[in-house]
């Protein structure tokens, strides 16, 4: 019997922009140029990590495609029924979470990030992942509890098997607000993660998640966090740096992962 297990990776500047967003390209590029830059950071992703550049799937989420609406904590299963064209990148899932599992090895999910954590959530014992992205906003409307609740509800897990991993972010440190942010309204969620310092906000995205997955039962062990600070980081791309520095080199970073077959 075939063995499988999960493979989590990140890329940064290193490795490209992930992300098709003109801002990101020469103000001379046409659509085509900029799908055809995407596809080669994706086609050395894949070669890298050793899967197809063409089987990156991700949601499209309320907040960043401004036209979609769903409930809150959304998830969609992927299935070989759903992946009905050629490269996956471009086919759309409106949903905040994804799952999959080892029945579609190779396939990745993941999410494009540039300070904003993604997490990815397994259940070791049934070999199903889900994932998110959890910004601010998503923490807010609290993504990561739904991103639990989705494996709960899709395949009964136990939350004494599931293993969490939150992607490099901006860190406590280097995010701060000169007043209480506007978006954090869910004062449960933010208490004792939003700190004030003189006049300085510090906002702590990653002790925020961690919240709502203790309060599902998560067991801090299980628990696995990125070092990475995406701001400090000479490495990543980073939001919080492009709106200070306008001169830095922009784009977005890949936070994902896949069902790999072991070795015999």
């Amino acid at each position: 019997m075939t063995k499988y297990k999960l493979q989590i990776f990140e890329t940064n500047r290193l490795d490209g922009c992930m992300s098709q967003a003109k801002k990101f390209y020469p103000s001379n590029y046409t659509e085509q140029e900029i799908k055809d830059k995407l596809q080669e950071v994706k086609e050395k992703i894949g070669k890298k990590y050793h899967f197809n550049g063409n089987h990156i799937l991700q949601p499209q989420q309320k907040e960043i495609e401004k036209t979609l609406d769903y409930p809150d904590g959304k998830y969609i299963r992927i299935t070989k029924e759903k992946l009905t064209q050629e490269d996956y990148w471009y086919l759309k899932f409106p949903c905040d979470i994804l799952l999959i599992g080892k029945d579609l090895p190779n396939v990745v999910i993941g999410h494009r990030m540039a300070d904003c954590p993604v997490i990815i959530a397994e259940d070791i014992k049934h070999q199903v992942v889900a994932v998110s992205h959890c910004g601010a906003v998503q923490i807010n409307r609290e993504v990561p509890r739904y991103t639990i609740e989705a494996l709960i509800k899709e395949i009964k897990s136990n939350p004494q098997d599931i293993h969490v991993y939150i992607g490099s972010c901006i860190k406590k440190e280097s995010y701060q607000y000169d007043r209480y942010p506007h978006w954090a309204t869910n004062h449960n969620i933010w208490k004792d993660c939003i700190t004030k310092k003189e006049n300085t906000y510090y906002i702590d995205l990653v002790k925020a998640i961690k919240k709502q997955l203790q309060e599902k039962q998560i067991p801090a062990q299980n628990i696995t966090e990125s070092p990475y600070d995406t701001y400090t980081s000479k490495d990543y791309y980073s939001h919080t740096e492009e709106v200070k520095k306008p001169n830095c080199n922009i784009g977005q970073n890949f936070v994902g992962c896949f069902y790999k077959a072991l070795e015999e």
